[in-house]
Protein backbone atom coordinates (compact mmCIF):
# COMPACT_ATOMS: atom_id res chain seq x y z
CA UNK A 1 0.00 0.00 0.00
CA UNK A 2 1.41 3.40 -0.92
CA UNK A 3 1.40 6.46 1.28
CA UNK A 4 -0.41 9.45 -0.24
CA UNK A 5 1.89 12.42 -0.95
CA UNK A 6 5.01 10.42 -0.05
CA UNK A 7 8.29 11.47 -1.64
CA UNK A 8 9.68 9.20 -4.34
CA UNK A 9 12.47 6.89 -3.32
CA UNK A 10 15.91 8.49 -3.29
CA UNK A 11 17.78 5.24 -2.71
CA UNK A 12 18.29 2.15 -4.81
CA UNK A 13 20.95 -0.53 -5.19
CA UNK A 14 23.47 -1.56 -7.81
CA UNK A 15 23.58 -5.05 -9.28
CA UNK A 16 26.18 -5.96 -6.65
CA UNK A 17 23.91 -4.75 -3.84
CA UNK A 18 25.72 -1.49 -3.03
CA UNK A 19 23.36 1.26 -1.98
CA UNK A 20 23.02 4.32 -4.19
CA UNK A 21 21.57 7.43 -2.54
CA UNK A 22 20.55 10.61 -4.39
CA UNK A 23 20.19 13.88 -2.48
CA UNK A 24 19.69 17.57 -3.25
CA UNK A 25 21.15 20.27 -1.03
CA UNK A 26 19.47 23.68 -1.18
CA UNK A 27 20.11 24.99 2.34
CA UNK A 28 23.27 26.82 3.33
CA UNK A 29 24.01 27.93 -0.23
CA UNK A 30 25.98 31.06 -0.85
CA UNK A 31 23.89 33.66 -2.70
CA UNK A 32 24.08 33.15 -6.46
CA UNK A 33 25.20 29.52 -6.30
CA UNK A 34 23.20 26.53 -7.49
CA UNK A 35 21.88 23.66 -5.39
CA UNK A 36 23.91 20.46 -5.43
CA UNK A 37 22.51 17.11 -6.54
CA UNK A 38 24.70 14.30 -5.17
CA UNK A 39 24.88 10.61 -5.94
CA UNK A 40 26.56 8.59 -3.18
CA UNK A 41 27.46 4.90 -3.12
CA UNK A 42 28.49 2.58 -0.29
CA UNK A 43 32.14 2.76 -1.36
CA UNK A 44 32.12 6.41 -0.28
CA UNK A 45 32.32 7.83 -3.79
CA UNK A 46 30.25 10.96 -4.28
CA UNK A 47 29.32 12.48 -7.64
CA UNK A 48 28.02 16.05 -7.42
CA UNK A 49 26.09 17.85 -10.15
CA UNK A 50 24.27 21.10 -10.74
CA UNK A 51 20.50 20.59 -11.17
CA UNK A 52 20.84 21.17 -14.94
CA UNK A 53 23.57 18.56 -15.27
CA UNK A 54 21.59 16.13 -13.08
CA UNK A 55 18.59 16.55 -15.43
CA UNK A 56 20.80 15.78 -18.43
CA UNK A 57 22.17 12.72 -16.63
CA UNK A 58 18.62 11.59 -15.79
CA UNK A 59 17.65 11.76 -19.47
CA UNK A 60 20.80 9.85 -20.45
CA UNK A 61 19.97 7.14 -17.91
CA UNK A 62 16.35 6.96 -19.09
CA UNK A 63 17.45 6.54 -22.72
CA UNK A 64 20.05 3.90 -21.80
CA UNK A 65 17.49 1.96 -19.73
CA UNK A 66 14.93 1.85 -22.55
CA UNK A 67 14.87 -1.20 -24.84
CA UNK A 68 12.29 -0.10 -27.41
CA UNK A 69 10.41 3.07 -28.26
CA UNK A 70 7.11 3.75 -29.99
CA UNK A 71 7.39 6.37 -32.72
CA UNK A 72 4.92 7.79 -35.20
CA UNK A 73 6.41 8.13 -38.67
CA UNK A 74 5.35 9.70 -41.94
CA UNK A 75 6.44 7.67 -44.97
CA UNK A 76 6.34 9.23 -48.44
CA UNK A 77 6.93 7.01 -51.46
CA UNK A 78 7.18 9.00 -54.71
CA UNK A 79 7.06 7.23 -58.09
CA UNK A 80 6.96 8.81 -61.57
CA UNK A 81 3.17 8.33 -61.77
CA UNK A 82 2.06 8.51 -58.13
CA UNK A 83 2.96 9.58 -54.60
CA UNK A 84 1.81 7.67 -51.54
CA UNK A 85 1.93 8.86 -47.95
CA UNK A 86 1.37 6.74 -44.87
CA UNK A 87 1.45 7.42 -41.13
CA UNK A 88 2.56 4.45 -39.08
CA UNK A 89 2.90 3.81 -35.36
CA UNK A 90 5.89 1.51 -34.97
CA UNK A 91 7.91 0.10 -32.10
CA UNK A 92 11.64 -0.05 -32.75
CA UNK A 93 14.86 -0.56 -30.79
CA UNK A 94 15.75 2.57 -28.83
CA UNK A 95 18.43 4.84 -30.28
CA UNK A 96 21.60 4.75 -28.18
CA UNK A 97 23.42 7.99 -27.41
CA UNK A 98 26.53 6.74 -29.22
CA UNK A 99 24.65 5.92 -32.46
CA UNK A 100 24.17 8.25 -35.40
CA UNK A 101 20.47 9.11 -35.62
CA UNK A 102 20.44 8.92 -39.44
CA UNK A 103 21.99 5.44 -39.43
CA UNK A 104 19.51 4.30 -36.76
CA UNK A 105 16.63 5.69 -38.83
CA UNK A 106 17.74 3.78 -41.93
CA UNK A 107 18.34 0.61 -39.90
CA UNK A 108 15.06 0.68 -37.95
CA UNK A 109 12.50 2.64 -39.99
CA UNK A 110 13.47 2.19 -43.63
CA UNK A 111 11.66 -1.15 -43.86
CA UNK A 112 8.35 0.76 -43.82
CA UNK A 113 8.99 2.42 -47.20
CA UNK A 114 7.82 1.13 -50.57
CA UNK A 115 4.45 0.17 -51.99
CA UNK A 116 5.02 -3.51 -52.58
CA UNK A 117 5.87 -5.83 -55.48
CA UNK A 118 3.90 -3.86 -58.10
CA UNK A 119 6.40 -0.99 -57.73
CA UNK A 120 9.51 -3.14 -57.15
CA UNK A 121 11.17 -2.22 -60.47
CA UNK A 122 10.01 1.41 -60.61
CA UNK A 123 12.42 4.26 -59.80
CA UNK A 124 11.31 6.08 -56.66
CA UNK A 125 12.14 8.56 -53.94
CA UNK A 126 11.49 7.42 -50.37
CA UNK A 127 11.32 9.58 -47.24
CA UNK A 128 10.75 8.77 -43.58
CA UNK A 129 10.06 11.52 -41.02
CA UNK A 130 9.60 11.00 -37.29
CA UNK A 131 6.43 12.78 -36.15
CA UNK A 132 6.46 11.82 -32.47
CA UNK A 133 8.64 9.99 -29.97
CA UNK A 134 8.56 9.51 -26.18
CA UNK A 135 10.08 12.23 -23.97
CA UNK A 136 13.63 10.97 -23.54
CA UNK A 137 13.76 10.67 -27.35
CA UNK A 138 11.91 13.89 -28.25
CA UNK A 139 15.07 15.12 -30.00
CA UNK A 140 14.23 12.66 -32.81
CA UNK A 141 11.00 14.46 -33.77
CA UNK A 142 11.45 16.07 -37.17
CA UNK A 143 14.32 13.78 -38.21
CA UNK A 144 13.99 12.99 -41.93
CA UNK A 145 15.95 10.59 -44.08
CA UNK A 146 15.49 9.91 -47.75
CA UNK A 147 16.82 7.76 -50.53
CA UNK A 148 16.37 7.28 -54.23
CA UNK A 149 16.35 4.08 -56.20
Amino acid sequence: MSTPNASPATMTATRSGSRVVVTRTDDGLIAGTEPIVSVMVDSGEVLSFTPATAAVLAAMLARAATDTIAVKILVTNSYPDATFTHVYDVTVPALRDDEYADDWCYDCLWEHTGEGPEYANTPAAYEVEILSAPEPFAHLVGLKVDSYG
